[in-house]
Order: structure tokens, then sequence, then C-alpha cells
């Protein structure tokens, strides 16, 4: 049977989602604690490869496992030998075909900035840290340049099994929540550290080094466009993966029925 899970994740001690080797990951935790749990070795495919250091509440992840209980039973048991920084929000059966990456719709991540003099000793896992303050209308303004379909090379890499980098962008917005600023961006697929990188080139814009003007030009340059550099890790978050279904209310496809 396939099942798909949704899982969130504090991504500080790990080194991405991706298993690695001789490292600490989010897919190599989950995948031990299904072997602890299904007694089978157990691969776990991924809506996305999140790097190092970034978080998730929104990741979608699927596998194949024998298991004779109740779902929830594999839910609890999941949930108590996982560490504490990753849990397992849903789980349910999934047609067999389902792939968390292929079938996604998109993807949704939202960077967070900490906008003030001092620094919050209980953000700092999850935020960045900015003293100068920043023009957020500015900065909402150049983000609405990024809706549509673009070729995103200025900001950001193709995986090795991905030679296109255009990318369609559906949404795009930064807002203030106190001292907090936010980008959200919500596009079929993301180049890597492209997130990151349009965040650094839109500081740029909220501390008025860049127009909104200069920001199209660095998108439409292309290869050629000079961006800021990635911000750190830690303040991005997958905040959600869309399908054309919804949790609860799967079709499953079996051939044992």
């Amino acid at each position: 049977m396939r099942y798909r899970a949704l899982l969130a994740y504090e991504g500080t001690a790990y080194q991405g989602f991706q298993w690695q080797p001789q490292a600490p990951t989010v897919q190599g935790e989950v995948e031990r604690a299904l072997a602890k749990a299904a007694r089978q070795k157990v691969r776990v495919l991924a809506a996305g490869r999140t790097d190092a250091g970034v978080h998730a509440t929104g990741q979608v992840i699927a596998f194949d496992v024998v298991w004779r209980h109740e779902v929830i039973d594999l839910h609890r048991a999941l949930n108590a030998l996982l560490p504490a920084d990753i849990v397992v929000r849903r789980l349910e059966p999934a047609p067999s075909d389902f792939h968390p990456r292929y079938d996604a719709r998109s993807r949704i991540y939202r960077y967070t900035i900490l906008n003030q003099p001092w620094r919050d000793p209980l953000l700092r896992r999850f935020t960045y840290h900015l003293r100068e303050p920043l023009d957020v209308a500015k900065m909402n303004e150049a983000a609405q340049v990024l809706i549509g379909l673009h070729d995103f090379i200025a900001f950001g890499q193709p995986t090795r099994d991905e030679g296109s980098t255009m990318r369609r962008v559906f949404a795009a917005r930064c807002w203030r929540e106190d001292s907090l600023v936010h980008f959200e961006i919500e596009a079929n697929a993301f180049l890597r550290r492209m997130v990151r990188r349009l965040v650094g080139t839109l500081l740029w814009v909220g501390w008025g080094r860049c127009s909104v003007a200069d920001f199209a030009a660095i998108l439409y340059a292309g290869a050629d466009g000079k961006a800021g550099p990635a911000v750190p890790p830690h303040g991005l978050c997958l905040r959600q993966v869309t399908y054309d279904w919804q949790w609860g209310q799967q079709t499953v496809h079996s051939p044992d029925r």
C-alpha cells in the first residue's frame, strides 16, 4: 500500500531533507522511524528537497509499506519514533501511482525577517534578524514583478535532473506584521536557492539601494542578472504543497480490490 503524509519539521539540526550517507537529514530520520515501525526498509519520496536549515510545516511525502494494522496505528508509531523536531501531521492511504513531487500543482514558501533594532532569542531559529528599517511597500511592489512565467536563472540553479530554469509564479507578496516582515511566494516549482536569492535582492529594494525597475531588470536579464546574495536558510519555511485533491478526500486504487 502507498501512503502519503504531511510533515512538519524544524530544519536546524539537519543537512536538508534529502538523505545523505554521512549527515543527519529529515528523510533519513523518517526512513529510520519507518524501518523500526514496520520492520522493513522503506524509501521515502518528497515534494521538495529543502536545503540545510530550512523548515517546513507542509512537506508532503509518500512511501510504500506493508502494514496490516490501522492507519492511525502507523501514524502514532511514527510520531513516537521520530525525534522531537519532526512530526507527521497527517497520514492516509494514497493511490499507487501518487508522487508527491510530480503530482504537485504548486509549492508555497515563506521567508520571515525580524526587522527591529534588537534580536529576539525566541525567534532566532526561525527569522533572519535585520536592524536597518525596510520599506516593505516597495518590496511588495517589486514582488509583483515575479508573477507569471519567467526564466529565474538570475536567482537560482536547476537540480541535476532538471534542465529548464523557467518557473511560473502564481502569487508573491511582502507584508509587515509588527516587527516581522514576511515574503511569501507560490510557484509551480523552484530552483535551488531561488527564494533566498529573491529575498536577498528584495532587501536591496527595501533599503533603497535598488529600484523596482532595477529589480525587474535583474529578472529579465536572465543569466546576466546581478541578483543579491542568498539570505540565511533559517528564515525559510515550506508552508504548503498544493494538489488536485484535499486531505481526507482521497480515492485509493489498489490491485487487491
